[in-house]
């Protein structure tokens, strides 16, 4: 077993442990359980005590790789870095709406090596690699193969750190264009979707690196297009995404273009120290 393949698999195993402690919190919530970082934006026990468990994991499996995690947990970097969302979709989790996963990606200086994507709610399990390729649950994903579908369908997301104006812009340019479009409020599903072909793209004018990583890897790997920063700047500030099944028109491209957001500094974490990989 390669050194990619045997950290893919650990990251499959502690994906599926992470995604069963999240529900088993979520069950036996109390009063303190939720608090809000900002509008629609909230952080639960479990998100925190999530990170903690694959920062747990990961550091003693791995003891010289590097972990980025959206919850606060970081360390400097090695010759390979994790970046981990521990519930991706804290809304839909809170609700009880089965869209919000966890996501786990590996990186090493050149890229992303390795994504793994659990959803716990519907027990789909989504990874890839570059040796390996993209898999659901076992089954191999070729875009390439996909059937035809009967209609257009995108997948959009929204943050906060833009302007409404333009997502529903962007909204407004695709119903002409005969698109229907879902906000499912979780990266890591819109990004699952593509890959698997049930959603033709998925856009979203700024996310943060732990959001897309892994997913962004499963729509390559699978044959898709993907769209980003330069990782380097992706991991610095986040930035615009845009992952697709196949080849986009130029019109449809053009309403995918957003201004810069009001900062040009992503959310970071104050112990976030380190120099990060860069990509070559």
């Amino acid at each position: 077993m390669t050194e990619i393949a045997a950290r893919l698999a650990f990251a499959i195993n502690i994906a599926r442990e992470a995604g069963q402690l999240a529900r088993q919190m979520r069950s036996r919530q109390s009063g303190d359980f939720v608090s809000a970082k900002g509008p629609q934006d909230f952080v639960t026990e479990a998100d925190t005590a999530v990170e903690h468990l694959l920062h747990r994991r990961l550091a003693a499996a791995y003891p010289a790789d590097g972990f980025l995690g959206e919850e606060g947990g970081s360390r400097t970097s090695g010759r390979f870095t994790w970046v981990v969302d521990p519930i991706d979709g804290t809304t839909n989790f809170l609700r009880g709406l089965p869209e919000w996963g966890v996501s786990i990606a590996c990186m090493s200086a050149e890229h992303i090596e390795l994504g793994v994507i659990y959803l716990p709610d519907l027990d789909r399990l989504g990874w890839c690699s570059r040796a390996e390729g993209a898999y659901l649950d076992g089954i191999a994903l070729d875009l390439s193969n996909r059937p035809e579908s009967a209609g257009k369908l995108a997948i959009l997301g929204h943050s906060d750190r833009l302007l409404l104006e333009d997502h529903l812009r962007t909204i407004s340019g695709l119903l002409p264009a005969g698109y229907e479009y879902r906000r499912q409020g979780a990266a890591c599903f819109g990004l699952l979707a593509v890959a698997t072909g049930w959603a033709d793209f998925y856009f979203e004018g700024h996310l943060n690196p732990w959001d897309a990583l892994a997913g962004l890897l499963l729509v390559e790997t699978a044959g898709g297009q993907v769209s980003r920063p330069a990782l380097p700047q992706f991991l610095r500030a986040g930035g615009a995404v845009l992952a697709s099944s196949g080849d986009l028109a130029p019109e449809i491209l053009d309403r995918l273009q957003p201004p810069p957001p009001a900062s040009d500094t992503a959310r970071r974490h104050p112990d976030q120290g380190g120099d990060l990989p860069s990509e070559g």
